[in-house]
Parts: structure tokens; C-alpha cells; sequence
């Protein structure tokens, strides 16, 4: 609770410098596509080798980014998942419940490099949340998350995007923490999508 005001807290200092300042105008660009998450928590144990829990899951995502900012550029990430794959030990498990999901967010200060001109260079650092359910728990993860990526302006208002993300997470929010915590949890996520915009146009582009 404490983590989620002072991320609140965050979010309105950054929003009353944004709209004190006249002469600035905040934009708004939204990329949606495909994501790709690999999620892995291990069990430390002190007898035996460590116990390695994996999923793969598939979904969409959406990133809305606002530009102009006062301070830094902010992006926020929504993603929702549906697992493909689960793994005990590198043994794939069959899932008991078909209903099995995520959704993840992620919001962070942005940065673009555009010094190669037709290829944008893109990275941010921030706070990562994923809900998550499994077939034993409802999991709940919060850590720091950072990513990699570039960008390709196809035409002046149509950019392919893709975004690489690594975080490393608490995952004991959850009701596991008493019976099963775990010692190490981190994640990795390709997203691949486009972005179109009228306002924010590109200014270098393959297409004229």
C-alpha cells in the first residue's frame, strides 16, 4: 500500500508541474501489438537444489507515452497474458485450471535516442506490477523493471516498435508468502507493435 502511494504521489507531481507550466504542450502517442513474457520464480531450498517455476504466456499490449514533460518523458505499459507453457524443473506441467491469466503494468521515465535517424534507440527505467494467476496461487509481483528497444518510422505517422523488458521482482505480496515465498523472481518480455499518430509525426521516415 505504502509502494502504490508513493508511486500516486509520483504521478501527481508530475502532473501539476506538467499543467503549471504554459508553454508546454504534453502529447500523447500509443503503441499497441503483440507481447511475449517469460516469467520465472525460484524456491530456494537448503537440502536439495532450488525449485525453478517458468510460464510463457502471449497477449496483447498497449504503451501510452507523454511527451513534453517537465522532468521526463513517462511511458505505461498494460499487457494482458494467457500462459502457453509452464514448467517445474524444465519438466512442462499441464495446467489444472483453463482460466489461467496476467496482467501486467509498467510504468516508467522514458528515454529516445534519435541520432541514427532511421532507426529510434529507446530505453526506460521504472516500477513493474503483475497479477498473476496460477493454478495454486494468486500471485502478486513488484519490483524494477528496465527496457531496451528500437523504432522504425515506416511513413510520417506509422512507426513499427519493439521493446524489450527485464525486471526483477518481490513476488511474496501474494497469499504464497507464508506457505511457499520465493527467493528470486524476474521476468523478461518481447513486445512487438506499431504506433500511429497524427500529432506526433516523424521527421525522418522510409516512406515520404
Amino acid at each position: 500500500m505504502k509502494r502504490c502511494l508513493l508511486i500516486l504521489t509520483v504521478l501527481v507531481i508530475f502532473g501539476a508541474q506538467a499543467f503549471c507550466q504554459e508553454e508546454r504542450q504534453i502529447r500523447f502517442t500509443f503503441d499497441e501489438g503483440v507481447s511475449f513474457a517469460q516469467v520465472t520464480r525460484v524456491e530456494r531450498l537448503t537440502d536439495r537444489s532450488n525449485f525453478v517455476r517458468e510460464n510463457m504466456m502471449i497477449g496483447p499490449y498497449l504503451t501510452v507515452k507523454a511527451l513534453g514533460m517537465p522532468v521526463a518523458d513517462l511511458q505505461l505499459d498494460v499487457s494482458a497474458y494467457y500462459p502457453l507453457y509452464q514448467a517445474f524443473n524444465g519438466m512442462q506441467q499441464q495446467p489444472r485450471n483453463v482460466l489461467n491469466y496476467a496482467v501486467d503494468t509498467y510504468l516508467a521515465v522514458n528515454l529516445t535516442i534519435d541520432k541514427f535517424k532511421y532507426v529510434l534507440i529507446t530505453g526506460s527505467m521504472g516500477m513493474h506490477y503483475m497479477y498473476q494467476l496460477t493454478d495454486e496461487w494468486h500471485m502478486n509481483y513488484l519490483g524494477l523493471g528496465i527496457t531496451t528497444g528500437f523504432e522504425l518510422p515506416i511513413s510520417a505517422g506509422w512507426t513499427i516498435v519493439n521493446r524489450n523488458f527485464f525486471s526483477y521482482d518481490n513476488a511474496n505480496l501474494g497469499p504464497n508468502k507464508i506457505i511457499q515465498p520465493f527467493y528470486a523472481s524476474y521476468q523478461y518480455h518481447i513486445n512487438l507493435g506499431v504506433r500511429y499518430s497524427r500529432r506526433v509525426r516523424n521527421e525522418y521516415s522510409y516512406i515520404k
